[in-house]
């Protein structure tokens, strides 16, 4: 029979963080996202999660991919705004790392050679651990996971694990709000068109194809979107006919 030092089965105890009741939320959030309208609010609950369940978090925020860029709409602390809207200004840092990657741990940023514009910052405002996880899914990278900590040395292995199960869940619910967003942007685009095409309709006596063909040949001459175009056609009255053949 082993005795007291020879315990091969036994784990630190930095390694028996209990996942059972993260797995019962994740599951939880799971079947909310499943019929919940707005995934924002899932995402918002899983970096409420990772900060009350991840030993050493003290704030949590997730990144999202957009048309304009890298931006930060969800986080759990201002802290986590300013450090991420930093990274994106200065271009580097554990967040766009982890865009690339799939995860980036700092342990200690008052020793961080890589981010020489981001670290020094950070450790001032009371950072030291950085956690960051990409968001990916089949169609591509969504976004990122990013955790903080005062403390250096922060995460442990098992932390870091943890962190995994709620990115793979954050993933999910990311895409589904780019998913949805293009979708109201697509329905809001066909909606302004449709009323631009409407006044053209009125305006030039012409019939729905004509208008398009209108709209289209606008934009393209004043190197506007289509959208944009029908955009202020439909607020304010103004267009901009194409020339013609004459003119």
């Amino acid at each position: 029979m082993p005795g007291p030092d020879q315990n091969h089965g036994a784990m630190p105890s930095d390694e028996m963080t209990p996942v059972d009741g993260v797995s019962h939320h994740l599951a939880g959030l799971a079947r909310v996202l499943e019929a919940e309208d707005d995934a924002a609010l899932v995402v918002q609950q899983l970096l409420r999660l990772a900060e009350n369940e991840i030993p050493g978090t003290a704030h949590a925020g997730a990144t999202m991919l957009g048309q304009d860029g890298a931006s930060t709409p969800l986080y759990t602390g201002d802290l986590v705004a300013r450090l991420d809207a930093l990274q994106y200004d200065v271009g580097e840092g554990p967040c766009l790392d982890a865009l690339l990657t799939d995860t980036v741990r700092a342990d200690d940023l008052a020793y961080e050679s890589r981010w020489p514009r981001f670290a020094p910052v950070a450790v001032a405002r009371g950072v030291r651990s950085v956690l960051a996880y990409r968001l990916s899914v089949r169609i591509g990278t969504v976004g990122v996971l990013s955790l903080y900590s005062p403390k250096p040395h922060a995460f442990s292995p098992a932390a870091e694990r943890v962190g995994t199960s709620i990115a793979a869940c954050a993933a999910i619910a990311m895409a589904t709000i780019g998913e949805r967003t293009q979708l109201r942007a697509a329905l809001e685009s066909r909606d302004v068109i449709g009323q631009a095409k409407g006044i053209l309709m009125e305006r030039y006596r012409v019939d729905a194809q004509e208008a398009f063909t209108l709209l289209s040949a606008s934009s393209q001459h004043s190197n506007v979107k289509l959208r944009d175009v029908a955009e202020r056609l439909a607020k304010t009255g103004e267009f901009t006919p194409p020339p013609t053949d004459r003119d």
